[in-house]
């Protein structure tokens, strides 16, 4: 089996959502084509085999389907992360079915039709985003559903997954994301940034994500859970996906579109995104843990943290032991 090796590749940094959590500041700048082209060379040279095409929002760009084409020529294999509100248009899904896509990581905040278009700040992308999920799965994509967790879904993680679980059971994987707060250094120029209070302490969504993580392990569901430290994560360390970079070595490959600049291929070990708070020198499982973030710290404090004295073998085990 030929080992994965993933990248993140923003095509766009615009977007149709305004997501009040978004840590991505946005501005009118997208690849061209032909850049799009070189970075995609570039992270061949890299040894990557696996794309996520992201933004912004991957589905405004307008040579889409014909990046698509390209990243499959190189023998590399295309994936898409997106909000899902373009693909409530037939047509563009199956432009990009036909070009040789056919994994698709949807993003939807809540399954609460209200709160998702609160979330989002565009009101009827909730209702575009499912039938883009719909349309998906009619042209039986892969499809795999993100969540940003937040203030105010972070009590309703369990709905959600619910939510998603009867109604489109063929979905098999979740992800979760602490929120990126992306305002390092006090520079608060990110939504988030702006709005800290949407920013969850771990300690209020604590019991929610152990609910949740029992439910989709019930149901035959696999799931990564991201930014949060394993400190609240106990019983379930194993699908942390910072803990499994680390434990399989693994580095995160980024190709990200910045103001001046072009191209550029960012490429980190977990280890290297977090910081750690003075009590993570005396827990068993700080080497496998990524720990937490400094703009998290700046806003919440560290007083929430707190030393785990489980043995960090057990979790390495199942993560190399997995098929």
């Amino acid at each position: 089996m030929i080992k994965r090796k993933s990248a993140n590749m923003q095509i766009t940094r615009e977007c149709n959502n305004e997501c009040i959590f978004c840590s991505n500041p946005q501005f009118e700048k997208e690849y061209s084509f032909k850049d799009s082209k070189q970075t995609v060379l570039k992270l061949k040279e890299e040894g990557v085999n696996e794309i996520f095409l992201t933004g912004g929002e991957p589905t405004t760009v307008n040579y889409l389907p014909e990046i698509i084409r390209f990243i499959k020529k190189q023998g590399i294999e295309p994936r898409m992360i997106t909000n899902g509100v373009k693909l409530s248009d037939k047509k563009l899904v199956k432009k990009i079915y036909n070009a040789g896509l056919r994994s698709v990581n949807v993003s939807v905040h809540s399954s609460n039709q209200e709160l998702a278009d609160k979330l989002s700040q565009k009101n009827g992308h909730f209702k575009k985003t499912l039938q883009g999920i719909k349309n998906l799965l009619r042209y039986r994509f892969d499809v795999q559903i993100n969540s940003t967790i937040n203030s105010l879904n972070g009590n309703l993680l369990l709905e959600y997954s619910k939510f998603f679980t009867k109604n489109f059971p063929e979905i098999k994987h979740f992800v979760f994301n602490g929120l990126d707060p992306g305002c390092s250094d006090g520079n608060l120029k990110s939504r988030a940034g702006k709005n800290p209070w949407i920013i969850a302490r771990f300690v209020d969504f604590e019991l929610e994500l152990n609910r949740m993580t029992n439910f989709l392990t019930n149901e035959g569901k696999t799931f990564r859970i991201e930014r949060v430290p394993l400190c609240y994560m106990q019983g379930f360390e194993e699908f942390s996906t910072e803990t499994r970079k680390i434990v399989k070595n693994e580095q995160y490959i980024c190709s990200f579109i910045e103001k001046g600049l072009k191209n550029e291929i960012k490429i980190h070990k977990p280890l290297q995104l977090r910081t750690k708070v003075d009590c993570c020198a005396f827990c068993k499982l700080n080497k496998i843990c990524s720990g937490m973030q400094k703009e998290y710290l700046m806003i919440h404090g560290d007083k929430e943290f707190y030393p785990i004295f489980s043995d960090p073998q057990k979790i390495i085990d199942k993560i190399k032991n997995e098929r």
